[in-house]
């Protein structure tokens, strides 16, 4: 018999036990750290809806209040010590929630071991883990990057749904610091933690109603993972930003809003129904895009990211569990769950909370996150030129106008002098992925000109860029005209193709 009544019914996180804030970088690498000046305007209101509204328009507006921070809303990360592990993190979470739902190990029928980066390479850690805690069951491994938790949860309430088992633990883990060269900016963002939930039986009407799944292969590149030797000379994955990193902000919205709104459907509901949004949120700007994108309250979600930073896959079980505990959730709540994994899946859950029993109360943080200084989009972008007024220029006059309007806009963005930005510096020394990308966005959205986002990485400098642009410009020329332009522009056109 299929019983549709199948859901979460306890939840538990675990973290690594040093909390590391911001000063741990600014005492060790002080030169990493650039601060920006704050630049206090107020962000543009839109007069479009939100279903209107440009796909990058929504993730920059999002990313703005954090341009003058120079950790990008980083405030601590839970960090594993050296006598803790992926699988020491997974035990105190999978014990914690079977505790809570006043479980056995004998009473598990099956557990789902979702392990992000482990310590050993090779299979994950599922075997060891259901050895710790004395289970008999089958254990077995699935990994979808950060959206495992929701993809293992979907497994679980299939194969308990057609009676192949009575009940589930899931467990998922991701231990990101271990993964990044500290001296990368992009450790600033990687903590590690883990999450437990049980799966079983729940009251009529409750548990999940539907879920969406869909593949995020235009992502494949965002991140580069590499098999390398650590100090110890044992084998370990470092991860780095990869040249594809654009498509996560390209695809952002997208995702969000096919699979939420998907999910909904499958439910037989819609989204202004739905009482509370968990969304994983890598980046501290993600809930606030996710937001924006379905067009919700600010009430109606949690944004954990200061606490914790990125935990990859243990987001959305965190941000369920707290939202729980400050009665964000309650019972019978209608609540929708969506992560995104780059190079894997994006997902979206649709549940009826049940009395969910949860476990152990993690430890506090040390310092209150602080709000993020506001900064004016208006005053960023006013620094802008039309692709009408560069075409109607003469050849001459086209590089002067594209390297004041460039310029001025890094002076601006940086709050650097435009004397202290020298042209034939490599961008890459003075931007990093998020500035890059919003560079980007910039100057597509004045000149209507297509950018490849390497073209402000590797040696590509200021120069590069403006001979890029005029050649984009010279060919749209040609194409919009019936008029041939002659010699430079001719050339431009050949170059370009």
């Amino acid at each position: 018999m299929i019983n549709d009544s199948i859901g979460i019914r306890s939840l538990a996180v675990s973290f690594g036990s040093i909390i590391r804030t911001n000063e741990y970088w600014l005492k060790k690498f002080p030169e990493l750290i650039q601060p920006q000046k704050a630049k206090r305007v107020r962000l543009p209101q839109s007069s479009e809806s939100t279903s209107s509204q440009n796909v990058l328009d929504i993730w920059s507006q999002a990313v703005a209040p954090y341009l003058s921070d120079p950790f990008r809303g980083n405030v601590e990360r839970r960090i594993v010590n050296p006598d803790e592990s992926s699988l020491t993190l997974e035990y105190r979470a999978a014990k914690d929630a079977l505790d809570a739902a006043q479980l056995s190990p004998q009473e598990v029928d099956l557990m789902i071991v979702a392990s992000l980066f482990p310590e050993h390479v090779g299979h994950g850690n599922a075997v060891y883990l259901g050895q710790q805690l004395g289970l008999h069951c089958p254990a077995w491994n699935l990994e979808s990057t950060c959206s495992s938790a929701l993809v293992a949860l979907q497994n679980a309430h299939a194969l308990i749904q057609i009676g192949a088992y009575r009940n589930a633990l899931v467990v998922v883990s991701h231990i990101g610091s271990k993964t990044v060269d500290e001296e990368d900016t992009l450790s600033w963002s990687m903590g590690d933690g883990a999450g437990a939930f049980v799966v079983d039986a729940l009251k009529p009407n409750q548990g999940i109603l539907g879920t969406k799944i869909i593949n995020t292969a235009a992502t494949c590149g965002a991140y580069v993972h590499e098999l390398v030797t650590n100090a110890q000379g044992q084998p370990c994955i470092r991860t780095r930003t990869g040249e594809n990193v654009s498509t996560l902000a390209e695809t952002s919205v997208d995702f969000v809003r096919t699979c939420c709104e998907s999910a909904a459907t499958a439910a037989g509901i819609t989204l202004a129904e739905i009482d509370f949004f968990a969304f994983n949120t890598p980046t501290a700007w993600y809930a606030n895009v996710c937001k924006q994108a379905l067009g919700i309250s600010a009430e109606q979600t949690i944004n954990l990211y200061p606490r914790y930073a990125n935990i990859g896959p243990v987001l959305p079980i965190a941000n369920l569990y707290h939202a729980a505990h400050e009665c964000k959730i309650r019972e019978n709540s209608l609540v929708l769950v969506y992560t995104k994994g780059a190079s894997a899946t994006a997902a979206a859950t649709v549940m009826r909370w049940g009395d969910v029993a949860l476990g152990s109360v993690p430890t506090p943080p040390v310092s209150l996150p602080q709000e993020p200084v506001k900064i004016h989009l208006t005053e960023v972008q006013k620094i802008s030129i039309s692709r009408e007024k560069l075409l109607a220029a003469c050849p001459q006059e086209q590089r002067q106008m594209l390297e004041t309007y460039l310029l001025g806009w890094l002076s601006h963005s940086l709050q650097l002098t435009v004397s202290q930005i020298n042209q034939q510096q490599p961008l890459a020394l003075l931007l990093d992925s998020l500035i890059g990308f919003l560079f980007k966005t910039q100057i597509e959205n004045d000149l209507k000109v297509q950018v490849p986002i390497e073209k402000f990485f590797g040696e590509n400098n200021l120069n590069h860029l403006i001979e890029l642009l005029l050649n984009q410009l010279a060919v749209t020329n040609l194409i919009t005209s019936n008029s041939i332009v002659v010699t430079d522009i001719e050339e431009r056109e050949k170059l370009s193709l």
